[in-house]
């Protein structure tokens, strides 16, 4: 070891401490300590502190200085540090370059309609969330099958066997074990995929009402990210495909090395939206209108609130999802 590096431990505790510092609104003492800890040690998924951005920083480092950008007022510096917090462009770039032919056939897909059925995935001990049986209620009323599934469900299309799904499974990582099951299911069937922390805005109009339902949809991140293929970065909460999309094949194909290449970063760099966003600028999509989203609410508001989001909705005439997490 030479004299510039902190051995590991003490690069993880140095962390924390700059995170009480952060906390306590000592924003200098906590980023010059953030700012020796980045440069005193080469090796920053050795130390558990995150894979590289496209800055040269430690993911969890860099997360700790958007955190002070944030309490500081910083706008310009606050931006940088959110559109950087991504992995080296030329990491997962080269794992989504398609051919000619692949092109071809994506785009010939993209104009098939999609399954007027509603998706939605829950694994773990947890109860199910209440927006479960009320997406159940708006899919029925609205021409839709809906289905949530299970561990067991998932079975039977083989998405226990994929190495990603495993991986995240042994780590208990739920979401990244989710990421990779959507995609398996919307291969395979086709339809609308949700995440379970979303809410009907309401009922009287449906997705069939407010999306053209051909081809590829996705919602947009509000916040951009140097992508290497544009700022725009999708999310996979929301997701409408016709079936058998040779994108979520690719997806599903690639996943194994994309969380090889990033052994410390977050799910949503090697299973979720950022991967997945990078395979969709290969072909063409559809992005919701900005008003489709209706509301995002504080993480366990109460179902008041929801209700209160529901009726403004309604009152407005505009939205079709709210975030919500009741658990």
């Amino acid at each position: 070891m030479t004299h510039n590096e902190l051995p590991t431990e003490d690069a993880r505790k140095a962390l924390e401490r700059a995170r009480e510092w952060i906390e306590a609104g000592k924003l200098d003492d906590a980023e010059r300590l953030l700012n020796e800890i980045a440069a005193m040690h080469p090796d920053p998924v050795a130390t558990r502190l995150g894979s590289p951005t496209t800055l040269g920083l430690p993911r969890k480092v860099q997360s700790a200085l958007l955190k002070i950008a944030k309490k500081r007022g910083d706008t310009v510096r606050k931006a940088g540090l959110q559109y950087s917090l991504v992995p080296p462009p030329e990491l997962l770039l080269p794992l989504c370059t398609v051919l000619p032919v692949e092109r071809k056939e994506m785009n010939a897909l993209n104009r098939q309609p999609v399954p007027r059925v509603l998706h939605q995935i829950w694994l773990g001990n947890l109860d199910v969330p209440p927006a479960a049986a009320r997406w159940r209620d708006h899919a029925a009323k609205n021409g839709f099958h809906y289905k949530l599934w299970r561990e067991n469900d998932l079975e039977a299309l083989g998405v226990q066997r994929h190495p990603a799904f495993m991986d995240m499974m042994e780590a208990g990582d739920f979401p990244g074990a989710v990421d990779v099951a959507r995609y398996f299911i919307l291969y395979e069937q086709g339809g609308i995929y949700l995440d379970c922390d979303w809410y009907p805005a309401r009922d009287d109009e449906s997705f069939a009402d407010l999306l053209p339902l051909l081809g590829l949809s996705a919602l947009a991140e509000e916040t951009p990210r140097d992508t290497g293929a544009g700022g725009l970065l999708l999310t996979n909460s929301f997701i409408a495909a016709p079936p058998h999309h040779p994108v979520f094949a690719r997806l599903l194909d690639i996943l194994p090395e994309a969380t090889r290449l990033l052994p410390d970063g977050p799910a949503w760099w090697s299973t979720g939206p950022l991967i997945m966003t990078l395979l969709f600028r290969q072909t063409v999509f559809s992005v919701p209108d900005a008003a489709f989203v209706a509301d995002t609410l504080p993480r366990r508001a109460p179902i008041e609130a929801v209700e209160r989001a529901r009726q403004k909705s309604a009152d407005q005439g505009k939205g079709l999802l709210i975030g919500w997490k009741s658990w």
